[in-house]
């Protein structure tokens, strides 16, 4: 299946870039709940917030954002509608990968 046309990737960071981008996330919204549950989650999973280091809360921010971005295609192809199965293969691998790197196991605090 073929992916349209190319994007091209940025190389710096845009400068209304700010690294808390899921903290302002509405709330409201459902795919807002669902980011800031899911990571509080798994920051409580991995042992709390004082047991990470800054790189593994970096990986828990992007392990939750993969999922919710897995999530939506998932929910795409159920609903019929056809989906990168490339792109999901691909992001599914990676939030694999994150997933190691963070342990599957919980952590006590």
């Amino acid at each position: 299946m073929a992916r349209g046309k190319s994007v091209r990737l940025l190389a710096s960071i845009p400068p209304q870039y700010t690294p808390d981008f899921m903290d302002r996330l509405d709330k409201r919204t459902v795919l807002g709940r669902a980011v800031a549950y899911r990571y509080e989650s798994t920051v409580d999973d991995l042992g709390g917030r004082d047991a990470l280091s800054t790189i593994k809360h970096s990986l828990v921010r992007r392990f939750v954002w993969f999922e919710a971005m897995l999530e939506g295609m998932e929910c795409r192809a159920a609903a019929g509608e056809e989906i990168d199965i490339g792109s999901w293969t691909q992001l599914t691998n990676t939030w694999l990968v994150i997933a190691r790197t963070l342990g599957l196991e919980r952590q006590a605090r």
